[in-house]
């Protein structure tokens, strides 16, 4: 699309145009999409399974977006840094003095398996 219109915008004929091969629905769909952000033309011919798409370039209609599909794509396919982990705080965190050990301690503990007869 990019080659088509700078066609159209550096030669002589004020309109270009590029038909592609038979594609199915979601492809074409795809090809309008991009077309409507290039400013080009498209339509749709024959019927399926033929079914194809012909994009037209216009002088002084067309573009070319300032940002490419490929550099969108590279961006979108970044890693990105993980998200932020939410730190809770406990009851005990609220009491600077008190700790986590002094209330183990006061809880008596429980063995199961020492049996006394």
């Amino acid at each position: 699309m990019e080659t088509l219109v700078e066609a159209v915008n550096k030669g002589k004929n004020s309109k270009k145009s590029h038909s592609f091969p038979p594609m199915n629905r979601d492809h074409r769909r795809i090809i309008h999409d991009l077309a409507q952000v290039y400013g080009l033309e498209s339509v749709s011919y024959d019927s399926e399974p033929k079914r194809n798409v012909v994009i037209t370039a216009v002088r002084g209609k067309s573009i070319c977006p300032p940002t490419t599909l490929t550099g969108v794509l590279e961006r979108e396919m970044q890693a990105r840094p993980p998200p932020p982990i939410p730190h809770h705080r406990h009851q005990s965190d609220k009491n600077p003095g008190s700790s986590n050990l002094q209330k183990i301690i006061k809880e008596p503990i429980i063995d199961y398996f020492d049996v006394q007869d």
